[in-house]
Formats: C-alpha cells, sequence, structure tokens
C-alpha cells in the first residue's frame, strides 16, 4: 500500500474502532463482564508501553521503534511527552502532571512502527511469524481472517475478541482489499498492520 493511501487507512480504523461496534450486530448473547472491584487505570509511560509491546510481539525493545530508523522512540525522540523525565540535559526532574497534547500522536507513531515493523519481519522470516501467516489456502479467506484476529487480540491484548470485535476486524479487510480502485496485491500484510496498529494503540493496550 503507497503512502497516499496508507494515511487514510489508518483515518479510518482509528475512526472505526474509536466508534465501537454500533453498525454489527448486537452481541447481547455474550456473557456481561465483571465489574473490577478496582476501577482506576493508570496511563503506561513510554518504557512500559513500548515494553509490553516488544515482549508480546517477540522483538528487541532496543529495535523495536526508531524514529528515522536511528532514535529510539522513547529514550530519544518522545521521552517527555510519554511521561518520562530527563534530567541531565533538560532539567525534567518529574512526568507531566497532565498528558500532553502530543501524547496521542506519539502513541501512535510508536504503535505504527511496532507493527510495521513486526509484519515486515513475518513476511521475510515465516517460520518465525507472530502476527502474519499467510492463508494455507493462498488467499485470505474469512476463515483465515477470523483465526488471525484472534490470534491478534491474544497477542496484543492476551485474551480472545468478543464476536462482535472479531467481526470488526473481518469487515475491515474490505476497506484495505482496493488501493486507488483497483486490487491491493498487499492487502493481507496490510490488513494485519493496520489492526495490528488499531490494537496496540487502543486504551485497553495503552493504560492498565
Amino acid at each position: 500500500m503507497t503512502r497516499t493511501a496508507f494515511i487514510p487507512a489508518l483515518a479510518l480504523v482509528a475512526a472505526m474502532f474509536a466508534a465501537g461496534c454500533s453498525s454489527l450486530p448486537s452481541a447481547g448473547s455474550e456473557p456481561a463482564q465483571v465489574a473490577s472491584i478496582d476501577p482506576k487505570v493508570k496511563f503506561k509511560d513510554g518504557d512500559r508501553y513500548l515494553g509490553d509491546l516488544a515482549r508480546a510481539l517477540n522483538m528487541p525493545r532496543e529495535t523495536v521503534c526508531k524514529e528515522l530508523g536511528r532514535y529510539d522512540c522513547f529514550s530519544d525522540a518522545f521521552r517527555i511527552v510519554l511521561g518520562g523525565v530527563e534530567a541531565p540535559n533538560l532539567t525534567v526532574h518529574t512526568p507531566l502532571e497532565e498528558a500532553a497534547l502530543t501524547a496521542p500522536i506519539a502513541l501512535d507513531r510508536a504503535a505504527l512502527h511496532v507493527c510495521t515493523s513486526r509484519v515486515r519481519m513475518d513476511r521475510e522470516d515465516p517460520a518465525n511469524a507472530v502476527l502474519y501467516r499467510a492463508s494455507a489456502s493462498g488467499r485470505p479467506d474469512k476463515a483465515w481472517m477470523e483465526t488471525t484476529s484472534n490470534e491478534l487480540y491474544g497477542v496484543l491484548l492476551n485474551r480472545d475478541p468478543t464476536k462482535a470485535e472479531r467481526a470488526r476486524l473481518v469487515g475491515f479487510y474490505k476497506d484495505v482489499a482496493t488501493e486507488q480502485g483497483k486490487p491491493n496485491p498487499d492487502a493481507a500484510s496490510d490488513w494485519v498492520t493496520l489492526s495490528c496498529f488499531a490494537l496496540a494503540s487502543s486504551l485497553e493496550s495503552i493504560f492498565y
């Protein structure tokens, strides 16, 4: 997928997951989730966030996210906006009391870096793939998409998806299947990359 087509796709997947599954059939048959006895959630700082993604995706922490191919996303690029401190050079001794306006952008960039890198590694070394495994039938059919959706949720959020969540990911495939009105030859890997991005940048992944 080209860069010009990839950006609208990112906007689409973000809007789709933010809106929830209102356009999908009701999942009323699924059991209600049990309320937490301690409903407080905390924002992961950038180091914890990238560390969690590195472990989940079986990637070395020092290579998981590089800005411009050189600068670590947390220690070099987004340390302050993602809740870190930098006393020696910037004299920032305590984390920001409130999240910076640029924090969501930094998190999205980090998530996209990680997912793009993992899928590229999977394509280059299928025997050790974590997220992207080519369909046995040679084409991304519904069974492959459902299996891949289950694996994405298991790897990134450590749980199974609900029926509605799985249906939403499967339904998203049609939005990347074509590019500028023509079949997208990389639709399967683009779909896995963008689905990974949606889960890795979700509230469930960012907070704990």
